[in-house]
């Protein structure tokens, strides 16, 4: 079999035409490579304008707002306040295209075009992490409307009972 494969090759390589082929082929795959342009990060993308996303504060404020509009419409508890905390701020994660090398790995952030240049694509924007929520209200002093209140700022926020605190207005 080893005889047969060194023939072939040993016939091919004595063919003009063969070795004129093989030498065609080598130089198309080089140039071909060359004007691929691997080494060039074209993942843009055309956009329109966005409006900015709420900061962490306006975020709360705004919960704040939610909570107290809610919680006033339920029976018996009468005027309301609220104070939302929150543990973190606002979390941006950026796109990222990857470009593997032969020896190598390489992350560049996605851009796209907007009115003020290039910026990075933002893939999501995580919401700061509600920890707990004080309610002082009319109605306080009552257990039923305690309880009424507990359960709807757990029910909004998805966080658990012993982080909100629910008390009497002066």
């Amino acid at each position: 079999m080893r005889a047969d494969i060194r023939e072939l090759v040993r016939k091919l390589l004595s063919s003009k035409k063969a070795m004129t082929a093989a030498a065609a082929l080598g130089i198309m795959g080089m140039l071909m490579i060359l004007f691929s342009g691997g080494d060039k990060n074209e993942n843009t993308v055309q956009t329109q304008d966005v409006p900015e996303s709420a900061s962490w504060s306006d975020y709360s404020t705004q919960t704040e707002e939610r909570l107290e509009t809610i919680l006033s419409a339920i029976d018996g508890v009468g005027r309301v306040k609220v104070m939302v905390t929150v543990s973190s701020t606002e979390e941006y994660v950026y796109a990222e295209a990857e470009k593997l090398g032969a020896d190598r790995e390489e992350r560049d952030y996605v851009t796209v075009k907007g009115s003020g240049g290039e910026e990075a694509l933002v893939r999501k924007i995580n919401v700061p992490v509600i920890t707990g929520v004080v309610a002082v209200c009319d109605g306080g002093n009552s257990d039923k409307v305690r309880e009424d209140v507990y359960r709807a700022v757990t029910a909004a926020l998805g966080i658990p009972s012993n982080c909100v605190y629910v008390t009497a207005m002066e």
